[in-house]
């Protein structure tokens, strides 16, 4: 099984469970540990949707922790080496969404993610672009790597046969809920509060500090992404 469809796999699993009592006193704890830890942190730098890739030095986000022993050998020492490599203790399973960020506004020095966003709905989307903007420090930088929308069609879809010619592996296949075009997420960024959106390629990131990009993975080109700089 592929490392994206492990990730899919867990996170469906994670939704179906989502309302329980048992799981918001967990996600409440999470932020109660994460506001604690805050006061700590020198330099605050997030990384969302981390999976079992959690880095050293970075506040790690994502819904459940996962070891990264079994996934070692899709990341490789190149992305996940020894150096890089940090630990439980740096992770958090905060659901931003339902419980934003315990962050002052302009705190925040540093926000990356990859193939992140997507699996957001539209609403939550929404949601974390104005949180990131709110915690973000003026000028810092928040990286998205993403799935772009447009190429994947383009690449993939025979509109001509109508329906059925309709590449729909993006929803279906990769669990994505809501993928976004660089248009969309320069509009959606500008109408939260980001102040600039620079596009580039992938490990181009105008940010000191922003990690090897792991994503694409074999399963799409690097141009099937979008890499962008939101800029508070």
């Amino acid at each position: 099984m592929s490392l994206i469809k492990k990730i899919i796999n867990k996170i469906n699993h994670f939704l179906s469970n989502r309302d329980t009592e048992k799981e918001n006193n967990f996600r409440q704890r999470e932020y109660s540990r994460l506001a604690t830890a805050s006061h700590k942190l020198a330099q605050i730098k997030l990384h969302f949707g981390c999976g079992p890739r959690i880095l050293k030095d970075w506040v790690n986000i994502d819904l459940f922790f996962e070891p990264f022993a079994d996934y070692l050998k899709f990341y490789g020492d190149k992305y996940y080496s020894e150096a890089v490599r940090g630990d439980q203790s740096d992770f958090y399973a905060v659901d931003i969404t339902r419980t934003g960020l315990p962050f002052a506004d302009d705190s925040v020095d540093l926000i990356f993610h990859e193939d992140f966003i997507e699996h957001l709905s539209q609403k939550d989307q929404i949601i974390f672009l104005a949180e990131t903007c709110r915690v973000l420090k003026p000028g810092a930088v928040h990286r998205i790597n993403t799935p772009n929308l447009l190429e994947s069609m383009k690449d993939s879809s025979d509109f001509s046969k109508g329906q059925t010619g309709v590449y729909v592996a993006e929803w279906d296949r990769h669990g994505h809920r809501s993928l976004l075009t660089p248009s969309h997420l320069k509009e959606l960024a500008f109408l939260v509060g980001y102040s600039n959106v620079i596009f580039n390629g992938q490990d181009e990131s105008i940010a000191l500090g922003v990690p090897l990009e792991y994503r694409p993975g074999n399963d799409r080109p690097e141009q099937g992404n979008i890499f962008a700089d939101l800029i508070k």
